[in-house]
């Protein structure tokens, strides 16, 4: 679980100096449409895909590479979760300042009439 910035830090430097010690690598199949007609062999290499032994085509990932990429968008999303948090927490601020000014000019305006009514009798 992410408790903050730090955390995410200390999680992924576990993960990763675990994965370290061993060549691991991760194999992300080919989109589909690259598996159409129009799409040839060298066109799939040319794209940096690989044809395995069973005859699919693939992109190889060393887990590591994977994992930074990973723990890089983490990170994003974790700032910009941070930053809308705040923009969200200052709109609800304004809203609750803007009801109170409303209140209070409702109160002002109720005796503004009243003292008026008072003064036409």
């Amino acid at each position: 679980m992410f408790y903050g910035k730090e955390s995410i830090e200390d999680q992924f430097n576990l993960i990763q100096g675990k994965l370290s010690q061993q060549e691991l690598f991760i194999f992300e199949p080919i989109p589909s449409y690259k598996l159409g007609e129009r799409w040839t062999d060298e066109f799939r290499i040319r794209d940096g895909y690989t044809k395995l032994a069973d005859g699919t085509w693939v992109t190889i990932h060393k887990v590591t590479t994977y994992l930074d990429t990973i723990h890089k968008n983490t990170i994003d999303l974790y700032t910009s979760y941070q930053t809308t948090l705040q923009e969200v927490q200052l709109l609800k601020q304004q809203r609750y300042e803007m009801e109170f000014g409303l209140r209070s000019a409702q109160k002002s305006l109720n005796k503004a009439l009243a003292m008026k009514g008072d003064s036409d009798d």
